[in-house]
């Protein structure tokens, strides 16, 4: 494992875009919502994208996301991630990995650093991605429940400079040195993190993301 002194090194990295080639929270939505609910699904989605192309802050935006899930048990939506990724896992190729990151992640692995998904997305709607990576931590939006029934609400999105407050406190929990560390993205709300790290990349064009 590499060191600096007696700190470690890590790889800190968003998900959506960056390491997905697709929206996680929305098509975990999108399943969801399966055909039953496939129009109101496109229509609360398309009510997000349209705040955030007006520029409500993306902080609002997510918040909003996770209205979707209130009134529903942890338990099932905990279940339903576990059938959304084994849905993925039968049909690879539609749920690719981005490159360069998929393989820059699996080099940190094999190097002994740690890996750090930095995202807005929440723990159900990554578990494929955590199957691919089973060391990945996360540092991610978390929705509030009560009586093991979602609210609705969320502790905060993790989004721009929450998200490096997350990687800092990680930083200093771990004793990661973030000076020997490495951050990857895709938009420039992801810039606030990224610039935490000695090395980073921004792989993509800017796209709207809520």
């Amino acid at each position: 494992m590499e060191e600096s002194g007696n700190s470690l090194q890590a790889a800190y990295t968003d998900i959506d875009g960056t390491v997905t080639a697709y929206n996680t929270i929305f098509e975990f939505l999108r399943f969801d919502a399966g055909n039953s609910r496939k129009a109101e699904a496109e229509d609360f989605l398309e009510g997000l994208q349209a705040a955030a192309r007006n520029r409500v802050p993306r902080s609002v935006t997510n918040a909003r996301y996770f209205s979707w899930w209130r009134g529903r048990s942890v338990s099932e939506v905990q279940e339903l991630g576990e059938r959304w990724a084994d849905f993925q896992a039968a049909s690879p190729n539609g749920w690719s990995f981005l490159e360069p990151v998929a393989s820059l992640l699996d080099k940190h692995t094999a190097e002994g650093r740690r890996i750090v998904a930095v995202t807005a997305s929440f723990e159900l709607a990554l578990v494929r991605v955590r199957r691919r990576w089973p060391q990945l931590e996360l540092l991610c939006t978390f929705p509030i429940a009560a009586n093991g029934i979602y609210t609705g609400d969320i502790e905060e999105a993790l989004v721009a400079d929450a998200k490096a407050r997350a990687v800092a406190a990680h930083a200093a929990e771990f004793s990661v040195d973030l000076s020997g560390s490495f951050a990857y993205g895709d938009h420039s709300s992801d810039l606030p993190f990224m610039a935490l790290a000695g090395e980073s990349l921004l792989i993509t064009p800017e796209a709207v993301k809520v």
